[in-house]
């Protein structure tokens, strides 16, 4: 699960509050709990591990605006419980994420961190620890685009070490003109590249992913499906899909 896994969050700016543009943006704390079920636990390199469904929970909290307005310290952890064979795949992390780039309607933020994975259901078990680091461009345009690109490297492990990148690119569709609750839907393709990570090599999947999102308040009701095609024989195609429910909370 990835990604997806995974919820978006914005300081607010002092331009949205209706304050004086020059103000600096306040230190905050911010937390996001998520909880949800899933076809199954699926690794972004392509795998599906147990019979399913899963039911997976997140808790990301940090700090927003700590050194400069917009970045973030935080820490993470995901859970995703397998209901039929009670095997649990978790990680933890930590990560400090701050923009990098501006112009005009055009943004770009850089992510790093570290992360711990163990993944009971995944070949004999995992017990890793990686560098994790993420780049994302945003375009409000007449649809607002989104472009991901995460990089894991795997530098302790039982298994075999190495990297693999993750890329996403979405666009977001208004289905209703009501601003609260906001109705979107959001689209586009995925693709994964490995460098030896547990053994794998090269082009491993293609995806298209799709969601619905009703957001109103803090509160994100989601549910969508992701197809994806495998681009080496032992990976298997697949629709895979999930729903869920997010709580942002500010202080």
């Amino acid at each position: 699960m990835k990604r997806r896994m995974i919820a978006v969050l914005c300081a607010a700016t002092a331009v949205c509050l209706g304050a004086d543009p020059a103000a600096p943006a306040r230190m905050g704390w911010v937390t996001t709990i998520q909880t949800g079920l899933a076809e199954t636990f699926q690794l972004t390199l392509g795998g599906l591990f147990g019979p399913g469904p899963a039911w997976q929970n997140k808790l990301e909290t940090g700090l927003a605006n700590v050194w400069q307005g917009g970045d973030y310290l935080f820490v993470l952890a995901s859970d995703s419980k397998d209901l039929r064979n009670g095997h649990d795949n978790w990680l933890a992390g930590i990560g400090y994420r701050r923009p990098v780039w501006s112009r005009g309607r055009q943004h770009l933020s850089f992510t790093g961190g570290f992360q711990h994975w163990k993944f009971r259901g995944v070949k004999n078990g995992t017990n890793d620890w990686l560098s994790h680091e993420n780049l994302t461009y945003k375009f409000a345009w007449k649809l607002p685009v989104t472009v991901t690109s995460d990089s894991w490297s795997l530098f302790q492990s039982p298994l075999a070490k190495g990297s693999l990148l993750h890329t996403q690119a979405w666009l977001e569709h208004r289905i209703a003109r009501t601003e609260s609750p906001r109705i979107v839907l959001r689209h586009g393709p995925a693709q994964t590249y490995a460098w030896g990570l547990y053994g794998t090599h090269g082009n491993r999947v293609m995806r298209y992913q799709s969601m619905v999102i009703l957001a109103w308040k803090g509160t994100r009701l989601e549910g969508g499906l992701r197809k994806q095609w495998g681009m080496q024989p032992n990976i298997p195609d697949n629709t895979y899909w999930h729903f869920g429910v997010t709580r942002t909370v500010s202080k």
